[in-house]
């Protein structure tokens, strides 16, 4: 299957609204795609810019590229202030991919994507690189994955005698 490398830098953040009572903002963001944990990654925390944080922070995903070009892959940006009793939720972004693939293979200015109902603003940097292939699952391991099922599924049956909720 064709494939695109998708390279994003996380610059910054500003005029973020300032959840804490006392104490300093210490910002950090997670981003994943379409909010799934598996392709979660997390920035660094800015200890200095508070509502304003920089992070210059890049990473990639490796991108099938059928789902650039039909709506529904999101990058998903969640901006958090961490805090000794327990992180605090600032707000998100959600960035189609398909939109920045049709606005081109790269951006040299940053892009602006307002955080929340607030004044916050996400800005970040993209560049797509050229396709190449990646082999297709071979039709085995997928046969060996609904087998894993099966047995685990009849292993606890026998067990305790209850089918369970595995979904």
């Amino acid at each position: 299957m064709e494939c695109r490398k998708l390279e994003i830098i996380l610059v910054s953040a500003d005029d973020l609204p300032n959840i804490r009572s006392f104490g300093k903002m210490k910002v950090y963001a997670e981003i994943s795609l379409n909010g799934k944990s598996e392709t979660s990654k997390r920035t660094t925390v800015d200890l200095a810019g508070e509502t304003n944080p920089k992070w210059n922070f890049p990473l990639d995903y490796t991108v099938n590229e059928a789902s650039l070009r039909t709506p529904g892959l999101e990058l998903v940006v969640k901006l958090f202030c961490q805090r000794t009793l327990g992180d605090r939720y600032i707000g998100e972004v959600k960035i189609s991919v398909k939109s920045l693939f049709d606005s081109g293979p790269r951006v040299e200015n940053a892009l602006t994507y307002a955080v929340g109902t607030g004044d916050g603003k996400l800005n970040i940097l993209y560049s797509f690189g050229n396709t190449f292939m990646v082999p297709e699952p071979a039709f085995w391991k997928k046969a060996l994955e609904v087998g894993l099922v099966v047995m685990v599924r009849g292993t606890w049956f026998l067990l305790t005698g209850d089918i369970g909720d595995f979904s």
